[in-house]
């Protein structure tokens, strides 16, 4: 199963009225839950026999997360807008005061366009992502302070 086939399958849960989905391709079987923060799962599949799994090099520690209640994240997978429109205004601007539920963004995924809310009230410090730029379902978008 290959990344475009993983996406194709997140968009499909982002725009189903169902909260979990499972598939099973070729000995590969992936499923994906939306909701309560959770990531989707992939289960590895079995190598070909007489082929011997690579190493899995060791990777550096990530940056210590930010604290969920102090960003805004991507409600799903897509292409970010920091506007409604080309040309148009930004949402908002660092040092903005927003209300929670307040529309600061979209996310653009097979021309569906789902609105990127403040989850609370707050002043936003940083945007996190360039306008235009892919993300994942989850991704910080804005720093609130």
């Amino acid at each position: 199963m290959d990344l475009t086939h993983v996406r194709r399958l997140i968009d499909l849960l982002a725009t189903a009225p169902v909260t979990e989905l499972e598939v099973e391709e070729g000995g590969c079987r992936i499923r994906i839950t939306r909701g309560g923060g959770a990531q989707p799962e992939v289960a590895p599949s079995a190598p070909p026999a007489g082929v011997a799994p690579a190493p899995v090099a060791a990777t550096p520690q990530a940056a210590p997360p930010v604290a969920e209640e102090a960003v805004i994240a991507a409600p799903s997978y897509g292409v970010f807008h920091l506007s409604p429109a080309p040309g148009a205004p930004p949402f908002i601007t660092v040092g903005q005061d927003v209300q929670a539920g307040q529309e600061v963004g979209l996310v653009e995924a097979m021309k569906v366009f789902n609105a990127v809310r403040a989850g609370q009230a707050g002043k936003i410090a940083a945007v996190l992502v360039e306008d235009g730029t892919e993300v994942e379902a989850g991704t910080p978008l804005f720093r609130l302070a």
